[in-house]
């Protein structure tokens, strides 16, 4: 087993190669509906219509949902910019493991996970995620290139466990919600009704595990699709108002 102290230095190495690994940004803009001025009573004050979809001061129904997701299509591959990749990862080193998929399409979003050769019992574990945010490019196609050119250095100490896309749909249609409508990123909570497809297989697969995880680094950014697109669209599934404010592009 390797010891708690020299993890420190091991873990700052790990944290440095994930900060330098070169990059991809996405985009993707949607266009408010600016017709009309529709507006609502909201405790008193007047809510404008911000956002497209709903009654402008009144929380979406099961309706308004459904129009949101037919707003949605396809603008590229998870098959071919992440499956595809894992495929070729080295079997020597890495196993990629199948630890579920989203029912309402299972054939087309397999969840999977890496895991690094060999996996030791014995040893720590550090684990990244990446797409949890599936509109978060940087996420996704960095830990993916972690794995390639810089994981396999900090295999030698620890288990290395990789989650490379936690959100394929959302990757997908390039999205921050999920196909449910909701936030993966806030769904992390044992035995809870805001649980997601995502979140609750994942959670069972690390548990299955028993992994002894001494670091989890979890990759996100921000653009500018979260002030036009996302910040919107949450105020108006919740009934809320909306001021626009500025978001700076950036990963973290």
């Amino acid at each position: 087993a390797v010891r708690r102290g020299p993890m420190v230095g091991l873990l700052l190495g790990l944290w440095t190669s994930l900060a330098l690994i070169p990059l991809f940004s996405g985009s993707h803009s949607f266009v408010l509906d600016s017709r009309g001025v529709g507006m609502s009573s909201q405790h008193g004050d007047c809510v404008k219509r911000f956002y497209p979809i709903g009654t402008p001061g009144q929380p979406w129904t099961d309706a308004e949902r459904d129009q949101w997701r037919a707003t949605t299509k396809v603008q590229r591959s998870y098959s071919e910019e992440v499956v595809q990749k894992l495929n070729k990862l080295d079997e020597s080193s890495w196993e990629v493991v199948q630890y579920g998929s989203l029912p309402h399409d299972p054939d087309k979003y397999p969840l999977y996970a890496v895991k690094s050769k060999p996996w030791s019992d014995d040893r720590p574990t550090v684990m990244v995620t990446g797409g949890v945010h599936g509109y978060e490019t940087s996420g996704v196609q960095g830990s993916i290139l972690f794995i390639q050119t810089e994981a396999a250095k900090y295999a030698k100490d620890v288990n290395v466990l990789v989650f490379p896309c936690v959100s394929p749909w959302g990757y997908e249609c390039v999205q921050r919600w999920n196909y449910q409508v909701l936030d993966p990123n806030r769904s992390f909570k044992r035995d809870s009704e805001c649980q997601t497809y995502e979140s609750k297989q994942l959670m069972a697969y690390v548990d299955g595990l028993n992994a002894d995880i001494i670091c989890h680094v979890d990759l996100h950014e921000t653009t500018d699709t979260d002030a036009t697109e996302f910040m919107p669209a949450k105020h108006a599934e919740k009934g809320l108002s909306y001021e626009e404010e500025v978001i700076p592009d950036g990963f973290y």
